[in-house]
């Protein structure tokens, strides 16, 4: 009998001590009821039917994923406006930008790429991010996290971006950055990416905000990031 008991005290201390990573692993909603917005097209001029079937399907990812990016970013504060526009510009330098307007899309990019509804879900996160005073320096950040939605949940099956590990820096934004938040989440704390991006909308984000939540810097994560690329 008293085996057993001392055997259960090991059991229940072991049990408490695998708390706090248990826990850290939990990933709590931040928004029970999310208000969507009405989704609504605009076109320069005459276009062809595939753009328009196109832009449809456009339309229902982003009503069917908005809700989803809501409640995976820190978004208590965060307003759905009534409505968010895509609109289809024949010639852009980039396939897509976001402002306060909507979305405005290439019509050539869509055309030679139409399977890229990713770079649509990657610019809707920036209206949902929509940070009133983002710090300078932290630009790689946004389009880290952006690009951390779109192939770490939206499209987590399709090829992620490639990059030179003996060049690359976890300020290199879009898919590096991505890589890194995703092997940090999953090492060290799910709650990562979401504590970054509720600093970032208090405009109070710092490199130290890494350490805070998973015990090591950013510098030191890069590394060990690294060494797993490397291996």
């Amino acid at each position: 009998m008293l085996r057993i008991l001392l055997a259960l005290a090991v059991s229940v201390s072991a049990l408490a001590q695998d708390a706090k990573p248990l826990a850290a692993l939990r990933l709590p909603l931040t928004i029970a009821d999310v208000k969507t917005p009405e989704v609504k097209l605009d076109f320069e001029g005459d276009v062809s039917p595939e753009t328009k079937a196109w832009a449809e399907e456009a339309a229902v990812q982003v009503r069917e994923w908005w809700p989803q990016v809501v409640r995976m970013l820190s978004t208590q504060e965060f307003k759905s406006p009534e409505q968010f526009v895509l609109h289809f510009k024949k010639e852009l330098k980039v396939p897509a930008y976001r402002t306060p307007e909507g979305l405005f899309i290439s019509i050539a990019w869509i055309t030679k790429r139409p399977d890229d509804f990713g770079m649509v879900i990657h610019e809707m996160t920036h209206a949902i991010q929509d940070y009133r005073r983002t710090p300078r320096d932290a630009g790689w950040l946004v389009e880290g996290i952006a690009d951390y939605i779109r192939y770490y949940h939206y499209e987590p099956e399709s090829p992620r971006p490639r990059f030179d590990v003996t060049k690359a820096s976890y300020r290199d934004a879009y898919g590096t950055t991505a890589a890194f938040l995703a092997w940090a989440m999953h090492k060290y704390d799910r709650r990562l990416v979401r504590e970054l991006d509720s600093a970032l909308r208090r405009n109070d984000y710092t490199d130290a905000l890494f350490e805070k939540i998973t015990g090591k810097t950013v510098d030191v994560l890069w590394a060990e990031f690294i060494a797993t690329k490397k291996n």
